[in-house]
């Protein structure tokens, strides 16, 4: 195991902090109202150690959803052996990545409109979007080991179509907020019909 330094410890504590008391600001006044310069203060560096972390105060959001969807994640394996069928295995875990969110449904919007107007992704949702697909790759393949699950479709056009599908759903679960009875009926809907792909059709009777 390779051993953090001083150095590295206090930018990964500094950036914490950052994040942190960013959050906080945001979940009290909003994330418009709350300035670089507030968030310096409140987490005690100057701006441009700001700067050093997070290329914009919205990129602290990210960095703050992304943390919840780690969480949410290291879940999976359970919920791939655990469910009951495969139909519930994808809404469970569909639906956790964004019951990890409900008290910041503003942060997501945020997010998500950040998000469609950037060029490219970020550095972080760069590496984030790598773990995404280790997790969701982890999930796949557990799910189609079941009994009940066609062990033959491609992993990665699973993944694929599970992100696409999520990210439809985050964007009507960010428009529509608590409590959210439309997002979590459509994400049902969605994951049942997904699901119907990857479990075996029945023989036909001779």
């Amino acid at each position: 195991m390779t051993a953090v330094t001083l150095r590295e410890r206090k930018y990964r504590q500094a950036r914490a902090r950052i994040e942190r008391e960013a959050v906080a600001l945001f979940t009290i006044h909003g994330i418009d109202r709350v300035t670089v310069d507030q968030i310096a203060v409140a987490a005690d560096v100057g701006k441009g150690t700001i700067y050093n972390h997070f290329a914009a105060k919205e990129d602290i959001v990210a960095s703050f959803l992304i943390r919840l969807d780690r969480q949410a994640l290291s879940d999976f394996p359970r919920i791939a052996v655990s469910a009951a069928t495969p139909a519930e295995a994808l809404i469970e875990a569909a639906w956790s990545l964004l019951a990890a969110k409900a008290d910041h449904q503003g942060f997501v919007r945020a997010f998500l409109t950040r998000l469609f107007i950037a060029d490219g992704l970020t550095a972080n949702l760069a590496e984030f979007q790598q773990t995404m697909d280790a997790a969701l790759g982890d999930f796949f393949r557990a799910l189609l080991a079941r009994d009940d699950c066609d062990g033959e479709a491609d992993i990665e056009t699973l993944i694929l179509t599970f992100k696409v599908m999520h990210m439809g759903l985050s964007s009507l679960w960010a428009m529509e907020g608590p409590p959210f009875v439309t997002a979590r009926r459509m994400t049902e809907i969605q994951m049942t019909l997904f699901a119907k792909g990857l479990t075996p059709c029945p023989s036909s009777p001779i």
